[in-house]
């Protein structure tokens, strides 16, 4: 278990894929050793996100950033969210272990609203407006998209006026619509606020009190 606040120092990855510009993200956090002649080990880990510079320099080389306050706001509220429930206040530490899957899970989702790319929800999203009520939601919160695929959840990590950025928690089989077939889980998609959906919709299980079907 490690103890983590605001100030730690959280380190980006970037290393390049290739020479079309896409970089790999891995986080990757420094451990200093108690002991000036111990080998200094730091942890690395990998995530699925791909970023890409339109810098030919910057993707030849390896590149390290420290995480910047967005990065860390929303780790914070999502391990919040994970320990004490969506509805609790962000802690300013947090205690973790980083082998956790659902920790590692938060990661990838913190890499992707910070280095990937959104695709426009054109053709992909069913319209609900209407028939289920909306959903508000802040920055760290889940939800759901009535996508053509069935509902599938998502974490809000941007809003800007009536727009909405979500990162995927779930792959979207979207049969050939505009320029790609498939999203794949930890993409970012643009929707509109009115798009989101609770995220208990999302389940096969449970459908939200108040639901109306038309």
């Amino acid at each position: 278990m490690v103890e983590l606040s605001s100030n730690i120092p959280f380190l980006w990855r970037l290393s390049p894929e290739s020479s079309d510009g896409f970089c790999m993200v891995s986080m990757v956090v420094p451990f200093e050793p108690e002991d000036e002649q111990q080998e200094r080990r730091d942890l690395t880990i990998e995530t699925s996100v791909v970023s890409f510079s339109a810098d030919s320099m910057r993707a030849e080389t390896e590149e390290t950033l420290e995480w910047n306050q967005d990065d860390m706001n929303l780790f914070l509220k999502l391990v919040t969210s994970q320990q004490q429930g969506e509805h609790a206040p962000v802690a300013e530490s947090v205690r973790v272990d980083l082998t956790d899957p659902e920790i590692i899970e938060i990661i990838h989702v913190v890499a992707a609203a910070g280095f990937g790319t959104a695709y426009s929800s054109h053709g992909i999203l069913q319209n609900s407006v209407g028939r289920y009520p909306p959903h508000a939601c802040d920055i760290g919160s889940f939800a759901a998209l009535n996508t053509v695929d069935g509902f599938k959840r998502c974490v809000v990590v941007d809003i800007d006026g009536e727009d909405a950025i979500c990162v995927l928690l779930e792959e979207v089989d979207v049969v050939s619509v505009g320029e790609y077939d498939r999203l794949s889980r930890h993409d970012l998609l643009m929707v509109k606020q009115t798009d989101l959906l609770h995220p208990d919709f999302a389940s096969q299980l449970i459908r939200p009190p108040g639901a109306t079907l038309h």
